[in-house]
């Protein structure tokens, strides 16, 4: 059987510059093999990459019943619009083609290395080379976006514009962009889109900012007509010596749950996991149950394990800044989440949320305090920041009450409908 592979290098807590941590062999049927190197673990300060998956020690290490991947590994490469992006690089078109398969090594190697969290991927144990691009302008990035999304053809001067984006997961069009003090997804709205869906999510984050919870920070750009949300990234520092990373890991994987099981996560599931590995359990809990309810109260019912994810420290973790948090307006009141709001369901009801208060540590009391304080900081600040992001009328009506707010969420629960709102 044929053997293929690469290393990955790792930047450890508070370094600059990366350091090679192992072997990622791959075999003839796409199946991982991980081994950390001896130099890596003879460090004084090695840290696991993710110790539920990959401890310290020598040895190989295989992926958990089931998987063929490392979850914590899968984090690091790039996604759905990162892999068109390669494709597209590779084949000259958006999509590969019966006959033209990438396989997992050659996706993590021609990927960026600005990719989230602080893993990269390279050809040789002991040379690291970065694949970072020179900067490119919102302008660039906006358009080679548009094109490959339509699926258009792109010319060439704009083809490493779209190399930004290889590294950061989603579906949607985004790359990554560096200024003096931070750095930023770009996110990017197009022209299929079927609603202002980054005026949307800006209202959605602004809002969540507002009321307390812990969210990355976010503005909105206007760039050739067309909306950019750029979103502050919470994986990235900058100290004297350069930019840092922060290792992270989805939820996927805190639940150790394959793409294919992504629908079995649920919100108890999770903070079940908090409870054994967290750092701080009551905050992180609290947080997350808050987060719970405003994905429920404002409709964002895209919450997947892949839009959750925490900070590995050490054999630990803790919640990261939440992020992805978009409206969707609906036709019907009833909608599901995607992921369970019970360890049985995942409709979008506000009695569900509650009746799974004590599995977050929360007394009945606080977790109603907590529901009846978003709906008040919804209701207060939307219209102000609809507006401010420029929203048309006609779209602030259409997210008031078929997303936010739904009066579905409200069923069983009619003493918190805001009737009339």
């Amino acid at each position: 059987m044929m053997i293929s592979k690469c290393y990955v290098w790792m930047w450890l807590p508070g370094a600059t510059e990366p350091v090679v941590a192992g072997e990622l062999q791959f075999d003839g049927q796409g199946r991982q093999a991980f081994a950390y190197g001896r130099s890596f673990l003879e460090r004084t300060n090695a840290a696991p990459i993710y110790e539920p998956e990959l401890p310290l020690g020598r040895g190989v290490h295989e992926p958990i019943s089931g998987l063929d991947l490392f979850s914590c590994l899968r984090d690091a490469a790039p996604d759905a619009w990162g892999r068109r992006v390669i494709a597209n690089r590779m084949f000259g078109k958006g999509e590969v083609e019966i006959g033209q398969d990438i396989d997992e090594r050659t996706y993590l190697l021609q990927s960026g290395s600005d990719r989230t969290g602080a893993l990269d991927f390279q050809e040789s144990a002991s040379d690291y080379v970065s694949r970072d691009m020179d900067t490119a302008t919102l302008v660039d990035l906006h358009e080679a976006a548009e094109l490959l999304a339509t699926d258009h053809s792109i010319p060439a001067d704009l083809e490493e514009a779209l190399y930004h984006g290889t590294a950061n997961g989603g579906a949607r069009p985004k790359a990554a962009i560096t200024s003096d003090t931070s750095k930023y997804i770009a996110k990017f709205s197009i022209s299929t889109d079927t609603f202002q869906i980054m005026k949307a999510e800006y209202v959605a984050m602004s809002l969540a900012a507002r009321i307390g919870l812990d969210v990355a920070t976010v503005s909105l750009e206007n760039v050739v007509g067309k909306d950019v949300l750029l979103v502050e990234r919470f994986d990235r520092g900058k100290g004297a010596g350069g930019w840092y990373r922060r290792s992270l890991v989805s939820a996927l994987t805190v639940l150790g749950l394959d793409e294919r099981w992504a629908r079995e996560a649920s919100y108890p599931d999770l903070v079940d996991q908090i409870r054994v590995n967290g750092v701080e359990f009551r905050k992180d809990a609290t947080e997350l149950f808050s987060r719970l309810v405003f994905n429920v109260l404002m409709g964002n019912t895209d919450d997947h394990a892949r839009n959750h994810s925490f900070f590995v420290e050490g054999g630990k973790i803790r919640l990261t800044p939440a992020y992805d948090i978009t409206p969707f307006p609906r036709a019907g009141g009833e909608a599901g989440h995607g992921m369970k709001v019970t360890r049985v369901s995942n409709l979008s009801r506000i009695n569900l949320c509650l009746e799974t208060a004590a599995d977050y540590g929360l007394s009945e009391e606080k977790a109603r305090a907590i529901v009846e304080r978003q709906i008040s900081g919804i209701m207060s600040n939307f219209d102000e920041l609809c507006k401010d992001a420029g929203m048309t009328t006609a779209m602030i009506e259409r997210l008031r009450g078929r997303a936010v707010l739904n009066p579905d969420v409200f069923a069983e629960c009619e003493e918190f409908n805001p009737k009339g709102w």
